[in-house]
């Protein structure tokens, strides 16, 4: 397949002959074998910082470890494509000397929403069919419907470019169908497979259609399998300790409600005593009874403020009262800020001396 021209990160040979061969590469590996750079470069760690966005997409997507021919695919679509150096060694069973250039069409093209357009119609069309001929399968393998005057480009399969291509393919063919390495009517399984195997461009789509497993990835060498098992005990150690966090965190929230809902219980049960007293008693000595009674309350009530709310009566615009009259209206007794602010004042009055408070809430010295 010709080169699209994006890609000016020309390998060394050297580069080239020590990776072409290998049956598989990771992530990180791959990533700078498309900048051109040895992953056992000095600067490779450097790079793989640079591109940590584009890497870390990769690894949430399962791309982590695939054959060679598979990143080359990758990275053609993700912005980050490999020189065509690459393509002629591993294209298209390894590298064994093939010239690469002779596709009817790049692979910018193959991206292509048009092409893709033309594709999906052509898979709806014909997957599902007994066999394919020799003709059909020639005109499909270049994205063409067979027997048609018009292609995805809006040209002829017989004019420009594609016209030697096919001729290419059908020669091809004719070793072939010699060797009786495919027959002239096959099923689009055997088709494509036979075209696979003789380096030409099968899409996943195509592959998906017809049954074909994707070989994205081969056997994970033991250095690989040590690396994914330290990264799965790095993941279990961190979400434990997410976890803990978690539930750290849950534990002080639940405290903080107990909490709440006993001081505002309390608040509650002052506030039913000092109704219950607020009716006139009809004796004298029970008048007395009330008085005191009604001065504990308003003790109680101002140690409760205090404690609860670090009330400090010397503050001309504390906001205590209106949050214990947020609480008396949610539990449905209507007490107004104002009257709170009224009693706790005048307990603080007549209940407290004024040196208590400045131990109590000491005022910064300037």
């Amino acid at each position: 397949m010709i080169d699209n021209g994006k890609s000016t990160n020309k390998p060394t040979g050297a580069l080239v002959e020590e990776w072409s061969y290998r049956s598989d590469w990771s992530l990180e590996e791959a990533a700078l074998l498309a900048l051109a750079v040895s992953p056992e470069a000095s600067e490779a760690d450097d790079l793989l910082r640079a591109n940590a966005a584009l890497l870390g997409g990769a690894k949430r997507s399962g791309d982590r470890f695939g054959a060679p021919l598979f990143w080359l695919w990758w990275g053609e679509s993700n912005a980050l494509p490999f020189h065509e150096d690459w393509w002629l060694a591993i294209t298209p069973q390894g590298p064994i000397g093939y010239d690469g250039r002779h596709f009817a069409f790049n692979r910018a093209e193959i991206f292509s929403e048009d092409y893709r357009t033309q594709e999906r119609a052509l898979i709806g069309k014909w997957a599902r069919k007994p066999y394919w001929t020799s003709r059909e399968a020639v005109d499909l393998s270049l994205n063409f419907a067979p027997y048609s005057t018009q292609g995805w480009r809006g040209e002829s399969p017989e004019t420009s470019d594609t016209i030697r291509e096919r001729e290419d393919r059908f020669r091809i063919l004719e070793r072939a169908l010699e060797l009786e390495a495919i027959t002239e009517q096959a099923s689009p399984l055997d088709w494509l497979n036979w075209l696979g195997a003789r380096g030409y461009y099968v899409s996943a789509a195509w592959k998906r259609a017809v049954g074909i497993e994707p070989l994205i990835i081969g056997r994970v060498g033991d250095h690989w399998v040590e690396k994914l098992v330290e990264e799965n005990a790095e993941l279990h150690r961190r979400l434990d300790q997410q976890s803990a966090l978690v539930a750290e965190v849950e534990g002080r929230q639940q405290d903080g409600r107990e909490t709440a809902r006993a001081r505002d219980k309390e608040i509650a049960g002052l506030r039913a005593k000092i109704k219950e007293l607020s009716e006139d008693p009809e004796s004298p000595s029970a008048k007395g009874t009330q008085a005191k009674r009604i001065a504990s309350l308003e003790k109680a009530l101002l140690a409760a403020a205090v404690d609860g709310y670090s009330y400090d009566p010397r503050q001309a615009k504390s906001d205590v009262p209106a949050q214990i009259a947020a609480k008396a209206g949610e539990l449905g007794t209507g007490l107004t800020s104002q009257t709170v602010r009224k009693y706790l004042k005048e307990s603080a009055d007549n209940h407290v001396d004024q040196g208590v408070w400045e131990q109590i809430h000491p005022r910064k010295q300037g």
